[in-house]
């Protein structure tokens, strides 16, 4: 075989997995939008050295302007192998991201959380997490509220909620 026809099943293998990937996983991956981030990051406030949580951190874009622009303390959570392989290759061995589900995330340690999750997940991630948070705690999320809380600001579909 050539090598042209080793990257075309390559890609049609990686296609099918991620397929196969979000039937079992029941969360496809949500990429937050570039222009995104600017009012992501404008609403999180990060101060050097707070610890910065991103529950389902995908490829871990987020992450690494935490760490880089913030000089944030990170850690990442994503279920999904073929994303958390790209966040480790993204934020280096050493960086701590976990290949595990983010209910597992000690979030009494957070100062900031990043969530960008469906709607039939934030009702539970609300119930489930928010309870979990200290006082001055921050969430953010991403283009979908938390049901029952008021944002403490929002901007451009980026919403904050303070504990």
């Amino acid at each position: 075989m050539e090598i042209w026809q080793w990257i075309f099943w390559g890609i049609v293998f990686l296609i099918w997995l991620l397929g196969l990937l979000m039937v079992f996983l029941r969360v496809p991956p949500l990429p937050t939008k570039a222009e995104s981030l600017k009012d992501l990051f404008d609403l999180a406030q990060i101060k050097p050295s707070e610890r910065i949580f991103d529950l389902g951190c995908g490829d871990g874009r987020v992450l690494q302007i935490a760490r880089d622009q913030y000089s944030a303390e990170v850690s990442g959570w994503e279920l999904n192998p073929v994303m958390w392989y790209l966040s480790k290759l993204r934020l280096g061995k050493s960086s701590d991201i976990r290949w595990a589900n983010l209910w597992s995330a000690p979030l009494h340690e957070a100062d900031v959380v990043f969530i960008f999750l469906i709607p039939s997940l934030m009702q539970r991630a609300e119930k489930r997490l928010w309870p979990k948070l200290k006082p001055g705690a921050r969430i953010i999320t991403n283009a979908f509220v938390m049901p029952t809380l008021q944002p403490t600001a929002s901007k451009n579909k980026i919403h904050l909620y303070v504990k």
